[in-house]
C-alpha cells in the first residue's frame, strides 16, 4: 500500500519523539483513515515495536505482545514466553528505554480495554511511577473515536492528563488526495471524491486507467469487491441494533435532514430514543449536524440540518443499499445504468460544494481573499439557501455559489445570490464592512457574466483553479 501525503502528522509524531523524555500520545480517527500505514512510516528507521490488538481473549493479547515486543527488541532468548501481565509487559518496555529510546505502538487499543478493562489505571501507575522517567514513546492508536474521546481522553478516566500529545486522523481534505490519481481530469477529480471522500483504504480501490463508471461497478456495485458491504461491516462491527441506525442512514441519504422527518422516516415514533441513535452516529463521524454560519449559537439553535458526513457513506446509502437486490442477484450494470449514472450528477454537486467551501479556507491562508475569514460554512432559511458564507471577526463577509452543471453560469445566478445578502445581513444583525461575491462552476461563465465579474470585482473561479 503507497503512503501518500501526512506531512503535518508526521511532523506531529516527530516532535512528539525528539526530547529524551517519555512521550505518551494519543491517535485515534474512524477506520480506513490510515492510521496504521501512519505509524509504521512513523516507525521506519526507529527502534520500535508494533502491536496490532484483537478482539481475541486477555491472555491471546498478551501472548502477542510479549511475541512482538522480544522480536523488536531481539530478545531470542526470551522467545516463546509470556509476560504474566500487563504490568510486568509495560515495565519491561520502559526499562529497555531507559538509555536507548524505543517507540512502542499499541494499535486497536479499544480492544485492548475490552479485553482487559484494568489495561488503563495499570498504565497510568506505571507511567506515574516509572514510565515518564524513561525514553519510551507510548503510541495509543484507536479506530472507536467516541471510545477514545470517553474514556482515554476523557477526564474522568485514568489517563487524563497523561498524555503528551494527542492528534485525531481525519481523511484527506479534497486537494490532498491528488497524488492518487495524478492523471485524472479536473471533473474526475471531484467527481471521485464526492464518491469515495478523503479515505485513503477507498481512493485506492479506483484505477485511474478506467472510466468513472467502470470503476463504480468493479469497486461498489459488484458482489465480492472491497467497497461492496464496507458501511454494512463497520456499523454492524461497532453499534447494537444496526438496523435502526441502517434505518436512519437511510432516512438522510433521502433528503430527510430533521430530526422529526429522520425519526418518522425511520420509524422511529419517540424522538428521545431517535436521538439517542443520531447522537451516537454523530460520536461515530457518521452523521453531521449542520447550522447557518451566521448562528451566534450553534449549538442551541434549532435551524439545524443532518447529513451523512462522509461522501462514501451518501454514495452507499443512496445507491447500494436501496438496489441491494439487484445486486444481489447479480445485476450490477443495470443498476449502475438505471439506477445510479443517472443521478451522479446531483450526488456530486454535494461533494462539489464541500470541495468550494475548502477551497474558501485554502485561499484564505495564502492570503488569497480580501479578508481572512474565520467562519466558512453555509446558510439558509425555509426559502432560500446560500452554498458558501464566510464570515471574517472584523467584519467582511464573502457570498458564493457552486454550480455542478455543463452549461456556463450566468448573470442570473449572481443575481439570484445577491438578493439574499438582505436575509444573511439580518441573520448576523449588522451590515458587513466589506461583502465579496464568489461562484464556482464546473462549465466556466458566459461572457455576460465575465464582463459583470471583471466590471464589479466579483470572484470567478472554474476547474482549473480548484483542482491542483
Amino acid at each position: 500500500m503507497a503512503f501518500f501525503n501526512r506531512k503535518v502528522e508526521l511532523r506531529f509524531l516527530a516532535d512528539q519523539a525528539r526530547n529524551d523524555r517519555a512521550a505518551l500520545t494519543v491517535l485515534y480517527g474512524r477506520r480506513r483513515t490510515g492510521k496504521t500505514s501512519l505509524l509504521r512510516h512513523f516507525a521506519q528507521g526507529r527502534r520500535a515495536a508494533f502491536f496490532v490488538a484483537d478482539q481475541g481473549s486477555a491472555a491471546d493479547q498478551l501472548a502477542t505482545f510479549s511475541r512482538v515486543l522480544f522480536d523488536a527488541l531481539g530478545e531470542t532468548a526470551l522467545a516463546g514466553t509470556t509476560f504474566q501481565s500487563w504490568e510486568a509487559g509495560l515495565r519491561f518496555a520502559g526499562n529497555r528505554a531507559k538509555s536507548e529510546p524505543l517507540l512502542l505502538v499499541l494499535d486497536e487499543f479499544g480492544y485492548l480495554c475490552q479485553s482487559d478493562p484494568s489495561l488503563p489505571s495499570v498504565l497510568q501507575r506505571l507511567w506515574d511511577s516509572d514510565l515518564r522517567e524513561t525514553r519510551l514513546h507510548l503510541v495509543l492508536c484507536g479506530s472507536y473515536v467516541s471510545f477514545m474521546e470517553r474514556e482515554v481522553l476523557g477526564a474522568k478516566n485514568p489517563l487524563y492528563g497523561r498524555r503528551t500529545g494527542e492528534w485525531l486522523l481525519l481523511p484527506f481534505r479534497f486537494n490532498d488526495t491528488r497524488e492518487f490519481f495524478p492523471t485524472a481530469t479536473p471533473d474526475d477529480m471531484v467527481t471521485v471524491w464526492s464518491i469515495l471522500g478523503g479515505i485513503p483504504a477507498y481512493l485506492e480501490r479506483f484505477d485511474q486507467a478506467s472510466g468513472i463508471g467502470q470503476n463504480i461497478l468493479d469497486s461498489i456495485l459488484t458482489r465480492g469487491t472491497p467497497l461492496y458491504n464496507e458501511p454494512r461491516f463497520l456499523m454492524m462491527e461497532e453499534l447494537r441494533d444496526p438496523h435502526i441506525y441502517f434505518s436512519i442512514c437511510h432516512a438522510v441519504a433521502f433528503g430527510r435532514t430533521t430530526p422529526n422527518e429522520i425519526a418518522q422516516a425511520a420509524g422511529l415514533t419517540d424522538r428521545t430514543v431517535a436521538g439517542r441513535y443520531m447522537d451516537t452516529l454523530r460520536e461515530m463521524r457518521i452523521l453531521e449536524r449542520m447550522t447557518p454560519v451566521t448562528e451566534r449559537n450553534p449549538e442551541r439553535t434549532r435551524r439545524s440540518r443532518y447529513r451523512l458526513a462522509d461522501p462514501f457513506f451518501r454514495f452507499w446509502f443512496r445507491f447500494v443499499l436501496p438496489n441491494h437486490s439487484a445486486l444481489e442477484s447479480g445485476d450490477p450494470v443495470h443498476v449502475l445504468e438505471s439506477k445510479v449514472l443517472p443521478h451522479l450528477d446531483k450526488h456530486v454537486s454535494i461533494g462539489f460544494e464541500d470541495i468550494c467551501r475548502q477551497h474558501v479556507q485554502d485561499l484564505g491562508r495564502a492570503g488569497a481573499l480580501p479578508a481572512r475569514y474565520d467562519r466558512v460554512g453555509s446558510w439558509w432559511r425555509p426559502n432560500a439557501e446560500v452554498d458558501v458564507v464566510a464570515i471574517a471577526d472584523e467584519g467582511s463577509l464573502l457570498m458564493g455559489e457552486c454550480k455542478w452543471s455543463i452549461n456556463p453560469v450566468g448573470t442570473d445566478v449572481l443575481d439570484s445570490l445577491m438578493a439574499r445578502r438582505e436575509g444573511i445581513e439580518a441573520d448576523l444583525g449588522h451590515k458587513p464592512s466589506t461583502t465579496t461575491f464568489a461562484l464556482w462552476s464546473r462549465s466556466g461563465f458566459t461572457p455576460a457574466l465575465k464582463r459583470r465579474a471583471a466590471a464589479e470585482g466579483i470572484l470567478t473561479f472554474d476547474l482549473t483553479d480548484i483542482v491542483p
